[in-house]
């Protein structure tokens, strides 16, 4: 597999605002998850597309609702 020069996907661990943390950012480890794909515009910052894994739609978008507060984030999209 040819190696990706991705961009890190951070977010400012200080903002008082963010939830980060098993359950609130991220599934809580060892629980069933699949991929999903979303859209997440950052108040502050250009659009971007992340992939998440998560055990259903609303708790991918509540993951980056969470990571990124007050971002606008679009429905999301299960990768097969």
């Amino acid at each position: 597999m040819k190696p990706q020069n991705l961009p890190a996907l951070t977010w400012d661990e200080t903002d008082q605002k963010a939830s980060i943390g098993p359950g609130q950012s991220r599934p809580i480890p060892g629980v069933e998850t699949e991929m999903y794909r979303l859209t997440v515009k950052p108040v502050d910052g250009q659009k971007m597309k992340v992939l998440l894994p998560a055990e259903n739609a609303d708790r991918a978008v509540l993951y980056a609702e969470n990571r990124w507060p007050g971002a606008i984030v679009s429905d999301a999209e299960r990768v097969r």
